[in-house]
């Protein structure tokens, strides 16, 4: 087995801890306040339906079997309709709704120290993410994660998402490595390691809860902790 030149993250739930509730009333009540400054008629109720709409009418590729949304554009239509057609309205729309439906968000204990360790030993740090880009980089900069990522690739960007294989070697590309010398930290077993051992790289579920041993797809490790996983991977280079 090739040395492991790279670490690569899944975010959400790997290394950011959070919670998130979209469907609270007070979410869109207090945007629907917020976007009446700028002219907007929506309630709460209207702007609910219209969310719902637009991500139901969501162009997506035909070609895609894992086909990405992008939450801006949810709401440049929504906001179109409104006669709003500002770039900055759109992206603070999009944080807001954010901020509202957050109900948890804070970095797991063992994140940082590991994060510390793997860098001190020269690992190159990349994340892959199925994430909004008009907030991830965000978030991690404000929980102090961001330095030690070289590439931060999101699934906004491309337009596809977890499992698709294609995510995950353009992480690879952009480190200058193969897939082989490639770990994947991440906490769901279809999306993140059925998606990295498709694009040939090992893969560690990381289960906190100790839910997932003997399923589909077979990790190359199960680690109940960011600590197990360094531990494997120390072992493995």
């Amino acid at each position: 087995m090739p040395k492991i030149r790279a670490v690569i993250f899944d975010c959400y739930s790997t290394l950011i801890d959070i919670k998130t509730n979209e469907e609270k009333g007070e979410v869109f009540h207090n945007l629907s306040l917020y976007l009446q400054y700028y002219g907007a008629k929506m309630n709460a109720e209207s702007l609910k339906s219209a969310l719902k709409l637009e991500r139901e009418r969501y162009p997506y590729p035909k070609d895609e079997r894992y086909p990405e949304i992008d939450l801006e554009i949810v709401f440049r239509n929504i906001l179109q309709k409104e006669g709003l057609d500002n770039p900055f309205l759109i992206e603070s729309c999009c944080k807001l709704f954010r901020v509202l439906s957050r109900e948890q968000f804070q970095l797991f204990p063992d994140s940082l120290p590991v994060l510390e360790e793997m860098r001190q030993k020269g690992y190159q740090l990349g994340i892959v993410s199925d994430a909004q880009k008009v907030f991830c980089l965000d978030e991690g900069r404000m929980l102090g994660i961001n330095p030690f990522f070289s590439r931060v690739i999101m699934s906004t960007h491309l337009g596809f998402r977890k499992p698709d294989p294609r995510i995950f070697m353009v992480a690879c590309t952009l480190l200058g490595i193969l897939p082989i010398e490639a770990v994947y930290i991440g906490n769901d077993l279809e999306t993140d390691i059925g998606g990295a051992k498709g694009a040939g790289m090992q893969a560690i579920l990381l289960d906190r809860q100790g839910r997932s041993i003997n399923q589909e797809p077979k990790p190359d490790f199960y680690a109940s902790s960011l600590w197990d996983a360094w531990e494997w991977i120390k072992s493995n280079s």
